[in-house]
């Protein structure tokens, strides 16, 4: 899958990072069926790292907490990481969404996921510039402040660092082959990144051993 690197984006965030991974052969279900001694063993890890200090505090989590202030958001891996720490478990109704929640957790790399049938290559990562608007997650349009990280297909943008994925290309039930991106715009070093990348290859071959992982890359402006 060809991915490249806007100008545009280079020189909003000479260091970002955008990393991303294909797989095939690991058709969606409702439930993950392989992958919960990982899940609460990521729980746990969660427990121990942020006890007695705010997650708030964590390099990873405070890099994304500065880009979410520009937009006047909230870093949305850290709050479901809260609700872990308030003793909800990692849990989806979607099991792609489910592995990549743990994967994402683990880490705080924030992640999306795309069903690769609904996307139309080249993708670039890219920059919003006045008057850009997506169709986000919920189905409403959302409008798109200048500058805020975006990834654009052939038919427009497929996700927002501030805002999300979109809804045409969003993973589905019958969804099984997959692109993830793990969104780093700055304050971030490409080894977590890699690391997050690498993880989450593996927690998708436990779930669907049939899985083929195509592509582990990462790109840097």
């Amino acid at each position: 899958m060809e991915v490249v690197i806007a100008p545009a984006f280079c020189a909003a965030y000479p260091n970002g990072m955008f990393g991303f991974l294909t797989v095939s052969g690991c058709p969606n279900r409702p439930r993950t069926l392989a992958i919960a001694p990982e899940k609460r063993a990521v729980e746990t890890l969660l427990h121990e790292r942020f006890s007695g200090e705010t997650i708030d505090a964590d390099p990873v989590a405070r890099a994304y907490a500065g880009y979410f202030r520009r937009y006047g958001g909230r870093y949305p891996v850290v709050h479901q990481a809260k609700t872990v720490l308030a003793g909800r478990p990692i849990e989806s109704a979607s099991a792609l969404v489910e592995v990549m929640f743990t994967a994402e957790l683990d880490s705080l790399i924030l992640t999306s996921g795309h069903d690769r049938r609904a996307l139309r290559c080249p993708l670039a990562v890219d920059v919003a510039v006045t008057g850009d608007v997506y169709n986000k997650l919920s189905g409403r349009d959302q409008m798109l402040r200048a500058g805020d990280m975006v990834v654009r297909d052939a038919d427009g943008i497929i996700a927002s660092v501030a805002y999300g994925p979109d809804a045409r290309t969003r993973l589905r039930p019958d969804s099984a082959a997959v692109f993830f991106g793990a969104w780093c715009p700055a304050g971030i070093t490409a080894a977590p990144v890699q690391a997050h990348l690498e993880r989450l290859a593996a927690l998708l071959r436990l779930e669907w051993p049939a899985a083929v992982v195509e592509a582990v890359e990462l790109l840097s402006g």
